[in-house]
């Protein structure tokens, strides 16, 4: 009788919970008992499963440390709106597959719209778009360009912001042109902030396959912080840690990245903490990251804020709009952008042994946008004594034609301290590189070099004269470049 009567007492309580939306506990699901890492995995996997069935969060207080072993059928597993590690640490082996451990990801639904109504912004007579929150997916089947060299078509996408039928953003570039074959889907979201925090993952020595933490599709509003990722040195490459496609309103804070799979010690190195396409609006705020290879690796990103954070590299490697980079120490590598557009903005950034813009050349795009630089400190080196680097291939043609004029970026310089080692003996807006006879063309849309609040000083900090000059090389305008440099005065 007693035990009928405890048996009641569960039932009449876990109702009384699920009415309440008590949150769910891995220790629920048998976390403590586990006595191997693949059975700790699958009481997270199952709790988080039953926390998104039910619409409740996960409860992970009281649970400070995890050693997880990933099965050879293992999933990412799933996440609500809202998970707050409190501060786990994780550490995952990896002997089985790929993946992300864990996954926010809605997928998108096929959609039939016509090219000619896309840069108008009004989709109000498209159904599934008329009324509410929607993803709007543009994907463009043509090549937008060939990545010379390494044997694969680049293509282009856009995201639109879409509110009761009305677009919110503009696509990088037009759609309605005889080269474009479109193809449309679409995702439903929600204003609401979807949120992930307060996590360290430690991938461990001895891993045969990468865990990725997180990727996110097809999302609005989403929101990943305080989160540390460390890797140790492995031949691995084509990291992605943090996996972010198709989303709009993206922030990540406070985040620590030590270490990337990125091929140490291999010919054939690459792999990013930050595997990014087709983002709009996407904001990272206090990252400090490092890894064998860049640290950021995108595509069709539009909108993109950094602010005081510490990398060795950004890249936006094909399409894009408007990046400002805002109180950034950038060392080791450069900024890279390719098939890019509007402006790329520096405000109080320090430039340690790193190119500020480099124009990649084999995606043979170059396409017209500004720069701004406004109250930064370049640090010269032998290497680097030059602002912008234009990568140069050859004279070919590309046969889009949005990309046929070969053009470089303007240059508008508010305040900037140039310190000048005494091996440097000049400073250079623009250092053309490579296949100098690609000079020999005209080059189109550069028309202002405008260098203002120039200080140059030694290490020490005395002052010191040097040089400045528009380029390397010489080169031919198709318009009229105004060039001028004004030095600050010593107060």
């Amino acid at each position: 009788m007693k035990r009928i009567a405890a048996v009641l007492f569960m039932v009449c309580f876990s109702a009384m919970a699920l009415a309440e939306g008590a949150a769910v506990r891995p220790a629920d699901y048998g976390l403590l008992e586990a006595a191997s890492g693949m059975g700790r995995y699958f009481a997270l996997y199952n709790a988080h499963c039953e926390a998104l069935r039910r619409g409740v969060p996960v409860d992970y207080s009281g649970i400070d440390t995890l050693h997880l072993e990933l099965p050879p059928s293992w999933q990412s597993i799933p996440l609500g709106p809202q998970t707050d590690f409190g501060g786990l640490v994780i550490y995952v082996t990896n002997h089985a597959h790929h993946g992300a451990l864990f996954s926010m990801v809605q997928a998108a639904m096929p959609l039939a719209l016509d090219k000619e109504v896309v840069d108008g912004l009004d989709y109000r007579a498209v159904p599934e778009l008329a009324s509410g929150w929607h993803l709007l997916i543009l994907n463009d089947q043509h090549p937008w360009t060939e990545r010379r060299g390494f044997g694969y078509m680049q293509y282009r996408n856009d995201l639109l912001v879409v509110h009761d039928g009305l677009g919110l953003n503009a696509p990088v570039m037009p759609w309605n042109s005889d080269s474009t074959r479109l193809k449309a889907s679409y995702v439903e979201v929600d204003t609401a902030q979807k949120v992930f925090r307060n996590l360290t993952m430690h991938r461990t020595p001895g891993c045969s396959y990468r865990t990725n933490l997180i990727a996110v599709s097809g999302q609005y509003n989403v929101l990943v912080e305080h989160v540390r990722v460390t890797t140790p040195k492995s031949k691995m490459i084509a990291d992605g840690i943090f996996s972010i496609t198709h989303s709009a309103r993206v922030t990540l804070r406070d985040i620590r990245v030590e270490g990337t799979y990125s091929g140490k010690g291999r010919p054939d190195v690459y792999g990013y903490a930050f595997s990014l396409n087709n983002l709009y609006d996407s904001r990272f705020e206090y990252v400090d990251a490092w890894g064998n290879w860049g640290v950021f690796g995108t595509n069709n990103l539009s909108k993109t804020l950094l602010s005081h954070c510490q990398v060795d590299r950004f890249d936006i490697h094909c399409y894009g709009r408007d990046a400002t980079l805002r109180e950034c120490t950038l060392e080791g590598r450069q900024t890279l952008y390719t098939s890019f557009y509007g402006k790329a903005v520096f405000e109080h950034c320090y430039f340690k042994n790193y190119i500020p813009v480099r124009v990649r050349s084999s995606y043979n795009a170059y396409t017209p946008f500004d720069i701004e630089i406004r109250h930064c400190t370049f640090e010269l080196t032998p290497r680097y004594h030059y602002i912008v680097r234009v990568n140069l291939q050859d004279t070919a043609e590309n046969p889009r034609p949005e990309l046929r004029e070969k053009c470089w970026p303007n240059l508008r310089v508010d305040g900037l301290d140039v310190i000048v080692p005494w091996t440097v003996g000049a400073l250079y807006a623009y250092d053309p590189h490579d296949n100098l006879k690609d000079l020999r063309r005209e080059i189109g849309y550069i028309s202002q070099v405008e260098l203002k609040g120039i200080r140059t000083i030694r290490p020490n900090g005395a002052p010191v004269k040097i040089p400045i000059r528009l380029s390397t090389h010489e080169f031919t305008p198709k318009n009229a470049v105004k060039f001028t440099v004004e030095m600050k005065q010593e107060e």
